[in-house]
């Protein structure tokens, strides 16, 4: 299983290397996300290695979805918070700001396809309200709830820990 894993995590890379080796990225890498010790960065890639998996399960069921697509829409939902006005909105503001910006910064930037945008601009169903277009957005969407569900659970166990450590002090 962890070689399965791994072999996801250097696929994403491979597919993704110019998002993760661009000016933005590093950007990404100092913009926080879910929690004190996550940032854009870590959660874009883990959403596209969980995105790629998925994918992989939904072909072994019959349903083909471009892989290319899936991968580089994981990497770049997030990137619409990497600019200053949107990151440092309020967090309302921001759920609602963040996937236009990153579908204009993905299409110029990055070249994204409209696919690929679609899923950006819609990967926050259902906060936003309008579902995604493609099977791809779908899959986005999955993968940005499950790896945010686990970002949100290690802070909330981290949270607890330090609470039981305190209160046996």
């Amino acid at each position: 299983m962890a070689d399965a894993r791994v072999d996801l995590v250097k696929e994403v890379a491979q597919v993704g290397e110019d998002i993760i080796h661009s000016d933005r990225f590093d950007k990404a890498k100092r913009v926080p996300h879910h929690s004190k010790s996550g940032n854009i960065a870590c959660h874009s890639l883990e959403t596209a290695t969980y995105a790629l998996g998925i994918t992989r399960w939904l072909s072994s069921h019959g349903v083909h979805i471009d892989e290319n697509d899936v991968v580089r829409a994981s990497l770049l939902h997030d990137i619409g918070m990497t600019e200053d006005d949107v990151f440092l909105s309020p967090s309302r503001k921001k759920a609602y700001s963040h996937p236009k910006e990153g579908s204009r910064i993905a299409a110029e930037e990055f070249g994204a396809n409209s696919v690929q945008l679609d899923a950006i601009k819609r990967h926050m169903w259902p906060i936003g309200i309008v579902t995604p277009r493609y099977a791809t957005g779908w899959v986005v969407v999955a993968a940005d709830k499950l790896c945010s569900m686990k970002e949100v659970r290690r802070e909330a166990a981290k949270k607890v820990r330090d609470y039981a450590r305190k209160r046996h002090s």
